[in-house]
């Protein structure tokens, strides 16, 4: 079996960082070449201390804020072939570490993708994020332009991780969009899926927080398109669109509230309409003001 190096970020994780290493304790049928690697970002919490707990655990301290920099920090200590990814949030399920690596028989293969589920949605939050399939892999794999592999739930062949000087440390989001695309223009071939990769992943909670990731993601998709704007550009009839749907999606939360008064739409289906229109709305405006560097200049739906 192919050696592994599994590389997890973590910043003031110390609530959650336990129970994921316990998880990949006990993965089944582990590699016989298994490295476990914590990076811990500059937590002021007991991160570090959690995970010294876990014999044969690695950690290493990257002082240099943000997710890449932390899995550069990993990637130059790991040893495997693979090297293995996941977030200090989740939680993987016993045979979630085999079934990433099992695509990697495949020499061909460069990068993998597991299945992301949501963790006990309990809140409107958490409902909207796992029914909106937010971190739904199969369309993160096929999305366009840039289909990429989630880095919550991802593994990479480390040569090819080295091959292209691995995270972009300049960029707080979309850093594993960016990555994905630069291996697979070095490595042009589909990303692999493996649908019994399946790992669990807490997810924000509050519609403050739900703000908050969608203008981040906003944000990272904007700086995609700056990046590579020798492949892909945005125009007004792109923008034209995006206003577009959000004034529909407005319509059809005041609808469905309307709906719910006399009883012709469901208390869920309002929750969910309004969240959406929330992620949507928060999503534009996070590109916009990115993208064109003015708050507010392109969204003018509220």
């Amino acid at each position: 079996m192919t050696s592994v190096s599994v590389v997890i970020p973590a910043y003031n994780a110390a609530s959650t960082i336990g129970d994921t290493l316990n998880a990949l304790m006990r993965q089944a049928q582990p590699p016989a070449e298994l490295q476990t690697i914590v990076v811990d970002n500059g937590s002021s919490d007991g991160t570090p201390d959690i995970v010294r707990r876990f014999a044969g655990v690695s950690l290493l301290r990257e002082d240099k804020r943000g997710p890449s920099a932390a899995r550069n920090r990993g990637l130059r200590h790991a040893t495997g072939d693979v090297i293995a990814h996941l977030d200090a949030d989740t939680l993987p399920t016993r045979a979630w570490l085999r079934s990433i690596v099992a695509p990697f028989d495949d020499p061909q293969v460069m990068l993998a993708a597991g299945r992301t589920l949501i963790f006990h949605p309990a809140t409107a939050v958490e409902r909207y994020i796992a029914g909106a399939g937010l971190y739904e892999t199969e369309r993160a794999i096929s999305r366009l332009p840039f289909p990429f592999v989630p880095s919550l739930n991802m593994a990479v062949r480390r040569s090819a991780a080295l091959a292209v000087d691995g995270w972009a440390e300049e960029l707080m989001t979309a850093e594993d969009v960016d990555f994905s695309h630069r291996i697979l223009k070095t490595y042009p071939s589909d990303i692999a899926f493996a649908p019994d990769a399946v790992l669990f992943h807490r997810v924000r909670s509050t519609e403050p927080e739900l703000i908050e990731l969608a203008r981040t993601y906003g944000q990272g998709v904007a700086r995609m398109y700056r990046r590579y704007d020798d492949e892909v550009r945005w125009d007004a009839m792109k923008t034209t669109k995006v206003r577009g749907r959000l004034a529909l999606r407005a319509i059809i939360t005041t609808a469905l509230r309307v709906g719910q008064v006399v009883r012709l739409a469901t208390s869920r289906q309002v929750e969910f309409s309004h969240c959406h229109f929330v992620w949507s709305r928060n999503f534009a405006q996070g590109f916009f003001d990115e993208y064109y560097g003015a708050p507010g200049r392109a969204v003018a739906a509220k």
